[in-house]
C-alpha cells in the first residue's frame, strides 16, 4: 500500500520552497545494470536532479517536469524511493540514511516541480 500526498501551486509555502532551492547532498543510488548501491552526490535546482561522483562531477540529469516520484515499500529500513521521468525511458531507484531524509528529498523534488516554468507540471502527487 503507497501513501499519497497531493499539493497544488496554491498550496505550496514560500518558506519551504526557498529552504529546498539547492537542496543537496549525499544519497546512494541503484546502478542501472548491476543494481548495486552507489554513493552519489545529489544537488536539486529548478526543476532538474543533477548528480554524479562528487560536488564537482555532477555529470548526469533527471528532469523532474512531469516525473512520478514514490517510495519503494517492503523493504525494512531501507529509505527508498524511485524518480520516474515523464520519457519513462528509466526509473531511478534512490535511497537515504533515514526516513527524515528520504522525505525531506521527496518533497524538495516535488516542490521544485510544483515552482517549474512548465505549466504543465502544476500538481505534484508523492506516492
Amino acid at each position: 500500500m503507497m501513501a499519497v500526498v497531493s499539493a497544488t501551486s496554491n498550496g505550496v509555502d514560500e518558506k519551504s520552497i526557498a529552504i529546498n532551492e539547492g537542496k543537496k547532498g549525499w544519497l546512494s543510488k541503484r546502478t542501472q545494470y548491476t543494481h548495486r548501491w552507489k554513493k552519489a552526490w545529489f544537488e536539486l535546482t529548478d526543476s532538474q536532479l543533477l548528480y554524479g561522483e562528487d560536488e564537482k562531477k555532477r555529470l548526469k540529469i533527471i528532469n523532474l517536469v512531469g516525473a512520478v516520484v514514490e517510495t519503494v515499500e517492503g523493504r525494512d529500513g531501507s529509505f527508498e524511493w524511485t524518480v520516474t521521468p515523464k520519457d519513462r525511458k528509466r526509473t531511478y531507484f534512490v535511497r537515504a540514511t533515514s526516513t527524515a531524509e528520504q522525505q525531506e528529498w521527496m518533497e524538495a523534488i516535488c516542490e521544485a516541480q510544483l515552482i517549474s516554468r512548465d505549466p504543465a507540471t502544476k500538481t505534484c502527487v508523492l506516492q
